[in-house]
């Protein structure tokens, strides 16, 4: 097991989520659903975008202040510019197929920045890959899209801007997803035992997201939960679990503190192949 550094500039790490909407003319999707709640959060360093295909108006029921049609040349211009500065990229959508197009211009814009592009697809995504460029993926079901998707960037957001030591930072999610597509699972449990459940509840997602986990070449996992809830002897209880279930994966370790979490564990997993 390896554990990463404390870096003091995690806490100021910007964080850029895009919202694509899949339904059709003046319906609200999934992707939607899922920035208002993130906007509900209110995280730290966190901005929401709304992307249509065709209108902005589509767009009506999304909180974010920042609402784009992606239809022309110029319009993939703006939505580039607009995500300048971000060193962490997440596209959420649901129901892919309904409205591919489009999402497969949000991730082509956001691949250009060069922040990890961590893509959040609900329902159906059979043989969508071939056409969506992502550094990591996480699949989940459209019932409860909107819930699954901001837990997944609040999860992201918490490890890498919260208290703890050691951390995992952005640079060593860009290290692991360089030139891999990387799968991202997530759990979280509490009571008795909740670190344990929730690494497996993690590590159970991950595995149904892709068919090859176990030939994952690097894994981070992240626990967050109030201090002195786990510990480093816990830490490499875990690590010769997921070495069980990929043999040749080196492995990465950090920790967040969340004091408000009581006993409630939140556990993130990255995978790369």
């Amino acid at each position: 097991m390896n554990v990463l550094g404390n870096n003091f500039e995690n806490q100021f790490v910007k964080v850029k989520v895009v919202g694509v909407n899949t339904a059709d003319n003046e319906k609200f999707s999934g992707g939607l659903a899922a920035l208002n709640c993130v906007l509900e959060k209110n995280l730290q360093g966190v901005n929401c975008l709304a992307v249509d295909r065709h209108d902005t108006k589509n767009l009506d029921g999304c909180k974010a202040k920042h609402k784009l049609r992606l239809l022309t040349a110029d319009d993939e211009k703006i939505l580039t510019e607009a995500l300048r500065g971000a060193d962490l990229i997440f596209v959420a959508a649901d129901e892919v197929w309904e409205n591919i197009k489009a999402v497969a211009l949000v991730a082509h814009c956001a691949k250009k920045i060069g922040a990890p592009v961590i893509f959040i697809a609900g329902g159906n995504f059979e043989d969508a890959e071939d056409e969506i460029i992502f550094d990591a993926l996480i699949k989940l079901p459209s019932k409860n899209f909107e819930l699954d998707a901001c837990k997944v960037v609040q999860n992201f957001v918490e490890a890498v801007t919260f208290d703890g030591q050691p951390k995992i930072d952005v640079k060593a999610i860009s290290d692991a997803v360089k030139d891999s597509a990387a799968i991202v699972g997530y759990g979280e449990r509490e009571g008795k035992n909740a670190v344990v459940k929730a690494a497996k509840a993690a590590l159970e997602h991950a595995e149904l997201s892709e068919e090859n986990f176990k030939a994952s070449k690097k894994i981070l996992f992240n626990v967050t939960t109030a201090k002195g809830n786990f510990s480093l002897e816990e830490a490499q209880k875990l690590s010769n679990l997921f070495k069980r279930h990929a043999p040749a994966a080196e492995i990465f370790f950090g920790f967040s503190t969340d004091d408000w979490l009581v006993q409630k564990v939140k556990f993130l997993l990255l995978a790369a192949r």
